[in-house]
């Protein structure tokens, strides 16, 4: 993607991003600033013929489930290991139940059970804010999208690494079960110690786990295995530009908007593909008083998750690695 494509569809992310801020600001409704619609719009945007885009149906209905699943285990349960992995593992039923290429649903899931969202609406929040991008995903597809072309199978210019993120999502893991499943336990388990050491939840927060199921359970689809320093480096800028965008001004459209922008600046920067990383950048704008521990916060999350992967992949080598 070449660099006037990259910011129009930045500017395009951002400007949805603002439209949604203010949104949830207009109707008190925070959680329709759901912090992977960021990660959904931009690759939505940059690539209208992926399997995200044309699946609309399935862009709104598995964040709505995933959230109902997460807000009946935040009102049944404390937040700990079984009510995690209980999330976890019903995300993930879901998605496969339903043959869902939106695995960031995931993250959806799990952020009622990090913030303590125990409100019905918040499930209906994320099905506005999924439903609107979902129409407009459409509305692109219909109506900017160029004509397809034997000779180019990328007409858009979307980049390969976009392509793998959204064609590995559509796929089952490439790495067995046990394997797997038994490394994302780890990480977990490895996870719950810092959040109780920081005493925070963001440690583990929700995009990490869009992360963590992506490197363990589709390596070879993953374009940002092999590069966790990078990850880590950015995923951290992210998270101090939207705490320090939302601490100093508040949960405004511009901030968020400036928060995207920065975000996607920093990857282009890092020449790293993570989408999630906008996860990153807008989570301070849906916690309630977030301070200046979430940044280190996250970047403690995404240490274990590097740690985690690079012990598994030493351990366990996989052909063609």
């Amino acid at each position: 993607m070449g660099p006037r494509q990259h910011l129009t569809w930045a500017l395009a992310t951002a400007v949805f991003i603002g439209l949604i801020t203010a949104i949830a600001k207009a109707t008190g409704q925070a959680y329709v600033l759901f912090p992977e619609r960021g990660a959904l719009a931009w690759v939505i945007f940059t690539d209208p013929k992926g399997p995200w885009a044309t699946s609309p149906r399935l862009l709104m209905l598995t964040p709505f489930l995933t959230a109902l699943l997460g807000v009946a285990i935040t009102r049944s349960l404390p937040y700990g290991p079984l009510s995690l992995g209980l999330d976890v593992v019903g995300c993930l039923l879901i998605i496969r139940g339903l043959r869902s290429p939106i695995v960031p649903a995931i993250s959806a899931g799990v952020l009622p059970l990090a913030l303590g969202i125990h409100d019905w609406a918040y499930p209906v929040s994320i099905l506005v804010g999924t439903g609107g991008l979902a129409l407009l995903s459409q509305w692109r597809a219909r109506r900017l999208a160029p004509a397809p072309t034997t000779s180019s199978p990328n007409a858009e210019g979307s980049p390969t690494a976009l392509d793998r993120i959204e064609s590995g999502y559509a796929m089952t893991p490439t790495v067995p079960l046990r394997r797997w499943a038994g490394a994302l336990a780890v990480f977990l388990a490895v996870g719950l110690v810092f959040v109780k050491i920081w005493d925070s939840p963001l440690v583990l927060f929700p995009p990490l786990l869009v992360i963590a199921y992506d490197m363990l359970a589709l390596p070879h689809h993953s374009p940002w295995l092999g590069r966790g320093g990078a990850m880590m480096v950015v995923g951290t800028g992210a998270a101090w530009a939207g705490y320090g965008l939302e601490a100093a001004f508040g949960v405004v459209p511009w901030a968020a908007f400036l928060a995207v922008l920065i975000t996607l600046g920093l990857l282009r920067l890092a020449r790293l593909t993570c989408p999630p990383c906008l996860g990153l950048a807008l989570l301070p704008f849906v916690i309630t008083h977030p301070n200046a521990a979430y940044p280190w916060q996250a970047l403690t999350g995404m240490a274990c998750l590097v740690a985690v992967v690079s012990t598994t992949e030493a351990w366990f080598p996989r052909a063609g690695a």
